[in-house]
């Protein structure tokens, strides 16, 4: 059985600046990868240029090749357009596309906190609201590995707390072990 992988968006900086091959790390045959529709969105919102003027053309190519050449899937939620924000992207698929919210994820959604870290926060460029992304990915850290760099105190952070399996991406990680070794870790593989 494959290990299934989602890689968060702030994930997709730290493998290109590191040039990691993801076909020869992570080989199709052992490995799944994912991204959660809202991390796709945030992709989509990338700017060709940054704030600070630095460059993005390379960093958003990698990401596109990278998800091309390893069939990274976009995974969603069900639900019927009504269920998208009118003055918003569209996170909920339909049919074909999306897939119904698995108990745990909804008993992640339904909890206080996390719902806290979601209602009335501001929307980003990408047109999610804040956490709005990394509500998503550490949702399905419970059923795969999560790839991320995002430490701060927030979804991703509680659901490691709670027993997600949520990889925090760093050179020092890495020296130790390769980005395979480490989710074979995690996986019990």
């Amino acid at each position: 059985m494959k290990i299934s992988v989602v890689i968060d968006s702030n994930a997709w900086n730290f493998l290109f600046d590191r040039n990691i091959d993801l076909r020869s790390e992570l080989p199709p045959e052992d490995f799944a990868l994912y991204i959660m529709r809202e991390v796709e969105i945030e992709i989509s919102a990338i700017p060709d240029l940054g704030k600070d003027g630095s460059e993005k053309r390379s960093l958003k190519q990698y990401i596109h090749e990278s998800i091309a050449q390893n069939q990274v899937v976009t995974t969603a939620t069900f639900g019927f357009a009504e269920a998208n924000p009118a003055d918003g992207p569209a996170t909920y698929a339909g049919f074909g596309r999306g897939t119904f919210q698995s108990d745990k994820e909804h008993h992640w959604y339904a909890r206080e906190e996390i719902q806290s870290s979601l209602l009335g926060k501001p929307k980003k460029g990408s047109g999610l609201s804040a956490n709005q992304a990394d509500t998503a990915v550490s949702a399905a850290s419970f059923d795969s590995i999560v790839l991320t760099c995002d430490k701060k105190n927030g979804p991703i952070s509680k659901a490691k707390e709670n027993g997600g399996m949520v990889v925090f991406l760093s050179d020092e990680l890495l020296s130790l072990e390769s980005l395979q070794q480490v989710l074979r870790s995690v996986a019990g593989k």
